[in-house]
């Protein structure tokens, strides 16, 4: 089996995504765990705030003259024309209920655009990662590392397709189209946050539809990862933009449906 060829940067990459699961791993499922309410009332634990931490030290030490943007400090100025964008608990909410599907996101941006995609799934053992250019590669506990592909599922009949939740639906027109794509034949389910880009990327859902509330971090890792898998994605108005706060994301073959579906494209 082929087996990757990585760069310093996506090695890097991995190994600090790693190495922030395993911070948060330290706080999952135990009582020491607390949670606080950010302004815009997500919440947020002192196990996001070590991830960051963690990740924000290592990048400080090998590449000193990129930027930071994270969730939970203030942002570094780059001076490389890179910048690295780092989530360090996705889905915090899950995190807190001790529910295994939150994950760690870091990206490296390169004059605006992602050139590096890393989610790893520290309850789950497991991570996908690419490059542009380089593909995207899939590791997970007992196996070697392999290639990662999306589906080739070819219309939305029969499709699974994956959302966080309703509630970041933020009209009633567009919770009724997420419902309505059950009636064209698509399966829906709620395997949230990051998970769903996993999911997409390995072959095991069909596409992704995050309507709002969606920061850069949230998605920055999403286009080089579903990209080099042979994928498509765009905002739900079929934008290629990290900046409106929604995402689609699928196997490329049903995208134009999906939209259609949701009243964008």
């Amino acid at each position: 089996m082929t087996q990757p060829v990585l760069s310093d940067r996506l090695s890097f990459a991995i190994e600090t995504a790693r190495g922030a699961g395993r911070v948060a791993m330290e706080w999952f499922q135990s009582e020491a765990l607390v949670a606080d309410g950010k302004a815009d009332g997500s919440p947020v634990t002192q196990a996001d705030r070590a991830a960051e931490r963690c990740v924000r030290d290592a990048i400080a030490a090998a590449y000193p003259e990129d930027g930071i943007l994270g969730e939970e400090y203030d942002a570094v100025e780059t001076s490389s024309g890179r910048t690295w964008v780092i989530d360090p608990i996705d889905g915090t909410k899950s995190f807190v209920h001790g529910v295994p599907l939150f994950g760690t996101l870091l990206a490296c941006m390169e004059n605006g655009s992602p050139t590096i995609g890393v989610i790893v799934m520290p309850a789950l053992d497991e991570c996908v990662a690419a490059e542009v250019g380089r593909g995207c590669w899939w590791w997970r506990a007992g196996h070697p590392a392999e290639r990662s592909r999306v589906s080739e599922h070819p219309s939305l009949d029969g499709a699974m397709l994956v959302s966080t939740s309703l509630e970041y639906y933020d009209t009633d027109a567009r919770k009724r189209a997420w419902i309505r794509t059950n009636s064209l034949g698509a399966h829906t389910r709620g395997w949230s946050d990051c998970y769903a880009f996993v999911l997409l990327a390995t072959g095991r859902a069909d596409a992704v539809v995050e309507p709002g509330m969606m920061n850069l971090w949230d998605v920055a890792c999403v286009p080089v990862i579903v990209g080099e898998a042979g994928g498509a994605w765009s905002d739900i108005e079929g934008r290629r933009t990290l900046e409106s706060g929604s995402m689609v994301a699928s196997n490329g073959r049903i995208h134009a449906e999906v939209l259609s579906a949701m009243g964008g494209g």
